[in-house]
């Protein structure tokens, strides 16, 4: 059995559940990631659709932004600066939704 943070026991069942979706999760932002890297020219005219320009510096710039954040947040002990600067980096996402709607 393993444990939370509180000392409450947890189900094998659970544990690996939340290793699951967590690894899941960190595919889809790796690819994410790796999309912007590599500009394709879905990925540019998407962004010109949404008013951000066709620009494939800025999609590598968002990737070169990503993969660092992604890289803080996989690693226990830096974690919590990770997940501080996903914050900051899907509020341009929130913001960008209220933009198009």
């Amino acid at each position: 059995m393993s444990t939370y943070a509180l000392g409450e026991p947890v189900s094998m069942r659970a544990y690996l559940l939340g290793r699951l979706i967590g690894g899941l999760v960190i595919l889809f932002l790796l690819l994410d990631g790796v999309n912007r890297l590599v500009p394709w020219p879905v990925v540019t005219e998407a962004m010109d659709r949404i008013g951000y320009g066709a620009s494939e510096a800025l999609a590598r710039a968002l990737g070169t932004i990503s993969m660092p954040c992604l890289a803080l947040t996989t690693f226990p002990p830096t974690s919590f600066v990770g997940a501080i600067l996903w914050t900051g980096y899907l509020g341009e996402v929130v913001a960008t939704h209220l933009k198009i709607f």
